[in-house]
């Protein structure tokens, strides 16, 4: 759906999911250029409301990712989604999004399922200085085929609870703290169901400069269940393990007229575990994307980040996660424009199930990636996209190296 041009959004597109083998990520997120993100065209006013439907084919050299036996398959894709922004009295607004897609496998259909995603937020504000948001957000998918290198299906729930808060303090102090609560299930039909959560807080203090720019200070703590998967704890010994984390954070935002944008923080990460203490990890940890537009048709977007993730798709412990990416965007007319995008991240898994790996080998990886894409929109709401993916993984781990290649097209239609 259509957004405004802001540094966020720029960056979102930067900020490439894990690389996943069903996502149709390419098409998914290209710069179109109504969308403001080239100077030489103005951003469209975004309506309170808004609907779209879409259709998307993919073939996949090697749908499950191995590198034995690889298999194609052709992935239709069905969809529909929504946005109402609606005032409700005052300054207080309601914001309620969502999308619904089938996934329909020619060769595994065992792997059609219906995927979807929705939130509510309720947008406040008291007086000039005070605002925040309360929301609640789900997210309903199969887990990532490249992490089970099988036909399972196998499906992923989240559920958010969030609150933010900020509070602006004179003229160029912001002061800030956050809550959220997450819960995550995955469930393979009459064979297993796992779950863990999570508690977050957040608080951070900013300078915000008259162009905006902010500066400052972080600080998140999230208490979080652990437990280890049967495969690799038999007996249960394990059940109960819950992890900790704590996170000192610089964070800054920088515009610089309307050619260079930059987001990020750095900071430092500590993560232990009630059992599992050779688990643990200490370390500097980081996430920054900057956007230069050197003339008014063409962009350059470089990320890089180094952080701690859960991987429910398969559980482990953590991921330490390594990683950039980078590439050009050009608009051809205001109609048309291409993007060209190169992945490249390296991840160790800590305590992965016995089912990715022998126990006690951590599971290291390294995948790649390259993206190319044309976003065109022949007529008003109309919006068609093209994808090439071509990547690989190599792994320490018997199994898991693989190449693919992938086409897709997906056309949407917006109201």
């Amino acid at each position: 759906m259509r957004r405004p041009y802001l540094l966020v959004c720029s960056i979102t597109l930067l900020l490439f999911a894990p690389t996943v083998a069903l996502a149709f990520e390419t098409v998914d997120t290209m710069p179109w250029p109504e969308g403001g993100r080239f100077p030489a065209y103005a951003p469209d006013a975004i309506p309170p409301h808004e609907v779209f439907i879409e259709g998307g084919l993919m073939y996949d050299s090697n749908i499950l990712r191995r590198n034995a036996n690889a298999e194609h398959d052709v992935v239709q894709r069905y969809g529909a989604g929504g946005r109402l922004e609606q005032r409700i009295y005052g300054r207080q607004s309601l914001r309620l999004e969502g999308r619904g897609d089938a996934y329909l496998f020619d060769k595994f259909d065992d792997l059609n399922h219906f995927a979807y995603n929705g939130a509510a937020t309720w947008l406040w504000e008291l007086g000039n200085d005070f605002s925040g948001t309360i929301g609640y957000a789900r997210v309903h998918r199969l887990a990532a085929l490249n992490e089970l290198t099988s036909a399972t299906r196998r499906m992923v729930t989240t559920d958010d609870f969030f609150a933010t808060g900020a509070y602006r303090l004179g003229p160029s102090t912001r002061l800030r703290g956050g809550y959220a609560y997450a819960h995550s299930v995955r469930e393979t039909p009459g064979v297993e169901r796992f779950s863990f959560g999570t508690r977050t807080v957040t608080v951070g203090a900013d300078y915000v400069s008259t162009l905006q720019n902010t500066l400052g200070v972080e600080y998140r703590r999230t208490k979080g269940d652990a437990p280890v998967a049967p495969t690799v704890d038999v007996n249960g010994t394990f059940a109960n393990n819950d992890y900790e984390e704590r996170e000192y954070s610089l964070v800054a935002n920088y515009f610089s007229s309307r050619t260079l944008r930059f987001a990020g923080r750095v900071g430092h990460t500590e993560r232990t575990y009630t059992d599992l203490p050779n688990n643990n990890f200490s370390g500097a940890t980081y996430r920054g994307g900057a956007e230069w537009l050197p003339g008014a048709k063409t962009s350059l977007a470089v990320e890089a980040y180094k952080e701690v993730r859960g991987v429910i798709d398969i559980v482990a412990s953590h991921v330490l996660v390594r990683g950039f990416n980078f590439g050009p965007a050009w608009a051809a007319s205001a109609k048309l424009a291409f993007s060209l995008r190169y992945v490249n991240e390296h991840r160790t898994f800590i305590a992965a199930d016995q089912t990715v790996a022998p126990a006690g080998t951590p599971v290291d990886e390294t995948v790649r990636v390259g993206r190319l894409g044309m976003a065109w929109e022949p007529q008003r709401l109309v919006q068609v996209g093209f994808g090439i993916d071509r990547g690989n993984r190599e792994s320490n781990t018997l199994g898991r190296n693989y190449n693919y290649t992938a086409f897709m097209g997906n056309i949407r239609v917006i109201w």
